[in-house]
């Protein structure tokens, strides 16, 4: 292959030495059709799923690559998160968001929302159709998101979404809702294969304990945490129908709640979970191909 890239640069030295100048527009669109063909992007391994959980400070952002090559955006971080967030879903030469769900509306998860509308082509929006006007940025919030009805979709629990051969469930919200945002923000557990991976939003043990009176199946090899590693979330009962391996918490360091809560901590030691921390261990990568699963992270190891 190098070999054919001289031979062509070598011809355009000829060219232009002879002053052929009707060849000099027919040569320059021929090198930068392969500049663009050798240029280094993101290729997605075959049969391979990809989940990202992005380290955005004090916030989520999970990117999902499923193995059709379509995208799940699950959250944006706070407003600082925007750039980077752009930054790390372009350089893996991605432009367009297929699905985007916004698990609830706290800054922490929709902050950068405008960022990432104005920067991606975004196919489909979901949230959980609660309002949050507390948020001097909701009315943004709205237009972006629930403008355009026919891109709109309300989530709740028992719906799924079927991409290729990955399986999107959604957990909670729950009817009746509770009316905290925390508690009805959307859960979902992804299934590839035999790997499955729980997403569980801001749910603390007021939800958990409801979805376990549910049918719903919970058990997930890798569970990020709900509620950044809160004491309020992630109870003993509910990690033993999950039964975790792994343990994904987004967090900032020394962030201004404490957390994750050490008895948080205890709990998911107690299931014998390895954790991963995107405060300890930067952005966190998954990749499956149903079968087996592999994690990578930016740095570190887990506790």
């Amino acid at each position: 292959m190098a070999r054919r890239y001289i031979l062509i640069f070598c011809k355009i030295e000829y060219y232009m030495k002879r002053n052929y100048s009707p060849c000099i527009s027919l040569i320059s669109a021929l090198v930068t059709t392969l500049i663009l063909c050798i240029s280094p992007s993101h290729t997605l391994a075959a049969n391979k799923m990809e989940v990202h959980f992005i380290d955005v400070g004090q916030g989520d952002s999970t990117l999902i690559i499923l193995p059709n090559s379509k995208t799940i955006l699950t959250d944006v971080g706070n407003a600082l998160a925007g750039p980077k967030i752009v930054r790390y879903v372009k350089a893996l030469g991605i432009d367009t968001i297929d699905h985007l769900i916004l698990t609830h509306a706290h800054d922490d998860h929709i902050g950068s929302i405008s960022s990432i509308a104005s920067e991606f082509r975004i196919n489909s929006f979901y949230d959980n159709g609660l309002n949050n006007f507390e948020n001097p940025d909701y009315g943004d919030y709205i237009k972006l998101v629930r403008s355009d009805l026919s891109k709109y979709n309300i989530m709740q629990a028992g719906e799924s979404i079927m991409s290729g051969t990955v399986m999107i469930e959604v957990l909670n919200p729950l009817l009746p809702p509770t009316g905290n945002l925390n508690e009805d923000s959307i859960a979902i557990r992804i299934s590839y294969g035999d790997i499955h991976i729980f997403l569980a939003g801001d749910i603390g043990q007021f939800t958990e304990k409801r979805l376990l009176k549910t049918d719903l199946e919970l058990k997930s090899r890798i569970l990020k945490a709900g509620h950044h590693g809160d004491n309020n979330a992630g109870s003993q009962k509910f990690l033993e129908k999950v039964k975790p391996e792994n343990v994904i918490i987004s967090l900032a360091a020394n962030n201004q709640y404490a957390l994750p809560h050490e008895s948080a901590l205890a709990r998911f030691k107690k299931e014998d979970a390895n954790i991963y921390r995107t405060d300890l261990n930067g952005t966190i990568v998954i990749k499956t191909d149903g079968k087996t699963y592999t994690i990578h992270s930016e740095k570190g190891t887990p506790q």
